[in-house]
């Protein structure tokens, strides 16, 4: 193997960070290896004024840099996966995927968002991606703390440019109270020492919003860093073996079979991303097609079962199942950085209120967060009904500094216990009360197939199910709790994808 190898990349920090990250790889592996860099300039660099959409062309990001691979100037190529089109993209080359970082969109917000929001006036959000302007804005509207009965005046304004020369813009020219970002850059340009305290500094004294994955899906690929080289180059080809990440480059196979369909990059008007959980992998996309219809994808194993067995939904009967005492003298830690409410019922007075808008905030899911919003509380990001343990790395990550011990949950009395032997710090501030009525005790008595949306339905209702009968539940804790008891659940990435299937599998058997 010869010694001495060039990459090219763009100037940008990010990208001389993605190189960085790059090298410390092969050294790993490679320690008398010489990387070189040799900085490329491309179309998309060149072209800042105009939305990427709107460019002639594609690949604004990657031709240049292609080229000089394709002439032999250089020995590998990195880019942003995101940045990468169709398969013919690596038609003459060897690839692999290097690392992926958090796949999320966030949203830094100027520090008067919430006088802004409280005084009516128009919000103004930065970005140029007809994905992030249909999805996130629309998302906003609703998830923004809610001050009065009129709806938020939300307009988007483009804009381009490097990560820190957009943040710059947000800071210094007052025509942006936001802009949406890849949380993944961000958490790199945190890392690199280059732009380390640019970045900080940026951010200093801003308000974040860390998009939920179902309601704003990224990008294919977002996150991902990926390095090719021409497939004549054995000694390079022989790099990237090596240090390919195997799990994310299943994933990016995934969700580029999506985007083989609707489109690569952030131009589009739709998002996709595969998850490969402890207990689940699946894809799930959303968005607008060519045919500007909207469109939903799920995308994993599905149970099998015939015309003849009767499905049981809990999530048909969420407020069935049980009554609620509210407590009104619960006591957070005021030593506690932030909360993690797991239900929009957990504030329901004004001293929690008041507790949960001096402390950084995040909930179990989507509900929640817009239920909170309402109450005008800020919240930062959402576990998307995936279970706190999914969204742990995003809380600690660079971006947002957020450990186990500095967050306490608030949820009911019956899940307290749980919480505490897990390790974390958790309250209650309302009982449940098990009031299941006998429709619903005779329905699940005849099912084959019994979904319980929470743990504490199957604890007062699965004495009722048939010995034979498969129980099924949501990723997440009640999946882990139903495992510890020796069950074996048919296990679906989120309520909202049990709900999906249902509707589909009801309409197969009526149309049988």
């Amino acid at each position: 193997m010869k010694n001495v190898f060039i990459i090219v990349c763009r100037g940008s920090w990010l990208s001389l960070a993605q190189v960085e990250l790059f090298k410390s790889k092969v050294a790993k592996y490679f320690p008398a290896v010489e990387l070189k860099t040799l900085i490329k300039e491309t179309k998309g660099d060149r072209e800042q004024s105009t939305p990427l959409h709107l460019i002639e062309g594609k690949d604004f990001f990657t031709a240049e840099i292609q080229e000089d691979l394709r002439s032999g100037k250089a020995d590998f190529a990195v880019h942003s996966m995101k940045d990468v089109s169709g398969d013919h993209f690596f038609e003459q080359s060897f690839y692999r995927i290097l690392d992926r970082d958090d796949i999320r969109d966030v949203v830094i917000f100027n520090k008067n968002i919430i006088d802004k929001l409280k005084n009516n006036e128009p919000i103004v959000i930065g970005t140029s991606s007809p994905r992030r302007t249909r999805m996130a804005t629309a998302f906003l509207q609703k998830a923004l703390p809610q001050f009065s009965e009129s709806p938020i005046d939300l307009q988007t304004k483009p804009i381009r440019g490097n990560v820190d020369g957009r943040l710059k813009k947000l800071s210094d020219t007052g025509e942006f109270d936001g802009i949406v970002l890849a949380m993944a850059g961000l958490n790199r340009l945190l890392a690199f020492e280059q732009s380390k305290q640019t970045v900080q500094l940026l951010l200093s004294d801003k308000k974040i919003m860390v998009l939920p994955l179902f309601e704003c899906p990224p990008a294919a690929g977002q996150g991902a860093i990926v390095a090719e080289t021409n497939i004549d180059n054995l000694d390079a080809i022989e790099v990237l073996t090596q240090i390919t990440d195997k799990e994310n480059t299943i994933a990016i196979q995934e969700e580029r079979l999506i985007a083989n369909t609707y489109g690569y990059g952030c131009s589009q008007p739709f998002g996709v991303f595969h998850l490969s959980t402890p207990t689940i992998a699946f894809t799930y996309a959303a968005g607008t097609n060519i045919q500007e219809e909207n469109f939903t994808e799920w995308h994993y194993k599905l149970p099998e079962l015939n015309a003849n067995q009767i499905i049981f939904s809990g999530s048909d009967y969420m407020k069935d199942f049980f009554t609620e005492t509210y407590l009104e003298h619960t006591k957070i830690d005021s030593s506690s950085k932030a909360l993690f409410i797991a239900s929009y019922k957990c504030l329901h007075n004004t001293k929690l209120i008041q507790n949960a808008n001096n402390k950084r905030v995040w909930v179990a899911g989507s509900k929640t967060w817009l239920a909170l919003a309402k109450k005008g509380i800020w919240v930062e990001g959402s576990a998307d009904g995936l279970g706190l343990e999914s969204i742990l790395p995003t809380m600690n990550n660079s971006l947002m500094q957020l450990s186990k011990n500095q967050f306490t949950i608030l949820t009911n009395n019956n899940s307290v216990v749980n919480w505490l032997a897990d390790g974390y710090d958790a309250v209650a501030s309302y009982t449940l009360h098990p009031s299941i009525q006998s429709t619903i005790i005779k329905e699940i008595a005849a099912a084959d197939f019994i979904f319980w949306a929470s743990f504490q339905q199957y604890q007062i209702a699965h004495q009722y199910a048939k010995p034979t009968a498969l129980h099924a539940c949501a990723s997440g804790k009640s999946a882990d709790r139903l495992m510890q008891l020796g069950i074996r659940p048919f296990i679906f990435p989120t309520i909202k994808a049990f709900i999906a299937w249902k509707a589909k599998a009801t309409l197969t058997t009526a149309a049988e």
